[in-house]
């Protein structure tokens, strides 16, 4: 079997690709100035909301592949857009009923609320690592195995590693209203914060290959050199590797099989490391101007570190891995 995409994904990629172009050096900026929404959101929640939400919550019957291949270009880019993580809430709440269509066509923005803040003693309910919450309109809250979409009771936001993904705690009262299965929800989320951990590596392995051709060292570029080659073919293998993952992972799905919970838990572990290898072998290749704020490279890696670190870090995701296989075959 040999899959490919299709020429209405290759075209999302482009569109989205021309939507973003136009914000580089936007996630640069925010390293000295709070983050603002940029242009993009407008054109990516008008054009792209759809994207692969099912048709039984109000979807038109877009696939999830077509939505990680739009996502996995804003990675690529480094766009501090809303839309991944709006689209993640989406996917959140995949498992119920219609979701209102002012959420589907971007007028409430929503952000996932997931990961359970340590320590919390309170009464109601809190969850850390939000992206985008003073920005957001409303959360799709995890709580077992039930979602429910609500307003913040409390919003406190936290200095992020990465200042274009901008992070808070955020505190819920103790039980949402209208609250729905949760279903598939949590896997297709995790697909789309891997499938833009994709899109990093991708955009640290481009830049890192641009200083490779061009700078040069005893007469001949740096990427003769096998240190140096060696390095890029790892990264790009490990990136290519976690990409497949996660298409795949999409697929069984979307397929409702028996192991996709497997693949998926695979896949964002396998995107958070290569990512993260991604980013450090672009520092590398760029030798002692590599770890200088002047330089680009260390803004692939504080994006990697915070989506690693986004609905499970890689650790968590590759001993569940193991569990669920050593539960197959007992």
């Amino acid at each position: 079997m040999h899959a490919t995409f299709t020429e209405e994904q290759r075209e999302v990629e482009q569109a989205v690709r021309d939507i973003a172009g136009g914000e580089n050096g936007a996630a640069r900026a925010a390293l000295d100035a709070p983050w603002s929404p940029p242009a993009m959101d407008a054109e990516l929640f008008g054009g792209f909301g759809v994207l692969g939400v099912p048709e039984s919550i109000g979807g038109v019957g877009s696939d999830l592949v077509d939505l990680l291949v739009a996502v996995e270009v804003l990675g690529e880019t480094l766009a501090p857009s809303r839309f991944p993580w709006h689209a993640a809430a989406v996917q959140l709440l995949s498992g119920g009923p219609v979701v209102d269509d002012a959420i589907l066509g971007g007028e409430v923005v929503l952000a996932p609320a997931v990961d359970a803040r340590p320590g919390w003693t309170g009464t109601g309910i809190a969850r850390s690592l939000v992206p985008y919450a003073a920005h957001a309109d409303a959360f799709a809250v995890v709580d077992g195995d039930r979602v429910w979409s609500a307003s913040a009771v409390a919003v406190r936001e936290r200095e992020s590693f990465d200042p274009s993904v901008p992070l808070a705690d955020v505190e819920f009262a103790e039980a949402g209203a209208d609250p729905r299965p949760l279903a598939r929800g949590l896997e297709r989320a995790t697909l789309v914060v891997a499938a833009q951990l994709c899109g990093v590596a991708q955009g640290a392995i481009d830049l890192a290959a641009g200083q490779a051709r061009t700078r040069q060292q005893f007469g001949k570029a740096i990427g003769s050199f096998q240190g140096v080659a060696f390095q890029l073919a790892e990264a790009v293998t490990a990136r290519k590797a976690a990409w497949d993952l996660t298409i795949y992972a999409a697929w069984a799905v979307e397929n409702d099989r028996d192991d996709a919970t497997s693949h998926v838990h695979a896949a964002k572990a396998a995107a958070g490391k290569a990512a993260v290898f991604a980013a450090e072998r672009c520092i590398q290749v760029h030798g002692g101007m590599g770890i200088t704020m002047a330089a680009d490279p260390h803004l692939y890696l504080r994006r990697a570190f915070v989506l690693d670190a986004m609905l499970g870090r890689g650790s968590v995701h590759r001993r569940e891995v193991g569990r669920l296989r050593v539960a197959a075959r007992a």
